[in-house]
């Protein structure tokens, strides 16, 4: 594709999320870099014959980087590829994804499948049963998890705690429903069966990397919580 298609189409998206380079030469008008955030995944460089799921992918450039390490990526959002930057993205760069148009309380594996890496970047917070969200995940995930989120860095550290958000209190968003701080997210992660392996905060955010745990011990809370159990 030619610089002056790609610039019209780019134009053409309402609103851009990213700011990336999607040609050389052209960066999309986004209100946030994620190259920083990309750094601290840690993604292997090397990811042929792995699956990856992008929950939330807005404008596609995590699902892009991950495919161009040779991943095989799904993308899951709740609006049409068209309604932000990730249609866009595909045309100019000829790059395709299995992308749903679906909410995330309604994935489950036996549509999916699991995958060797979850992506759940910028979501947490909009969700109002982060628990369940998180269930729901660890079943999608066999692998990696990849958490980062809006966070109160400013409750107190040793408490697991969460602030919750009325109306658009927070960022004038009604999309925006918690603020969780670390150790809220920890533990909510470690009863979803999930082990840290890293984590860090910086201003009002976190982000984690956790592996599964398959101990059923730990899925226990989370069966009798939901109603799971036989």
């Amino acid at each position: 594709m030619n610089l002056d298609e790609a610039q019209r189409l780019v134009a053409a998206v309402p609103h851009w999320h990213h700011t990336f380079e999607i040609l050389p030469g052209l960066v999309t008008p986004g209100s946030y870099d994620p190259r920083f955030l990309l750094d601290a995944l840690g993604l292997p460089a090397d990811l042929s014959g792995q699956r990856v799921l992008d929950i939330g992918p807005s404008d596609g450039f995590f699902s892009l980087a991950a495919q161009r390490r040779g991943a095989s990526v799904v993308a899951v959002d709740y609006r049409s590829k068209e309604a932000h930057g990730f249609g866009a993205m595909e045309k100019i760069t000829g790059a395709t994804f299995d992308y749903h148009c679906a909410n995330v309380y309604d994935l489950s594996a036996a549509t999916l499948g699991t995958f060797d890496h979850v992506l759940f970047l910028g979501v947490l917070y909009h969700l109002p049963d982060m628990m369940k969200a998180l269930a729901i995940v660890r079943s999608l995930c066999h692998g990696t998890m990849y958490l980062e989120s809006h966070a109160a860095n400013d409750l107190p550290s040793e408490h697991a705690l969460a602030r919750y958000h009325r109306h658009d209190a927070l960022a004038g968003d009604i999309t925006n429903f918690w603020s969780p701080n670390a150790a809220c997210i920890r533990d909510m992660a470690g009863d979803c069966a999930f082990d840290l392996i890293t984590d860090k905060t910086w201003g009002d955010r976190y982000f984690g990397r956790f592996a599964v745990s398959n101990e059923p011990a730990r899925k226990r809370k989370l069966q009798l919580g939901y109603g799971l159990c036989p």
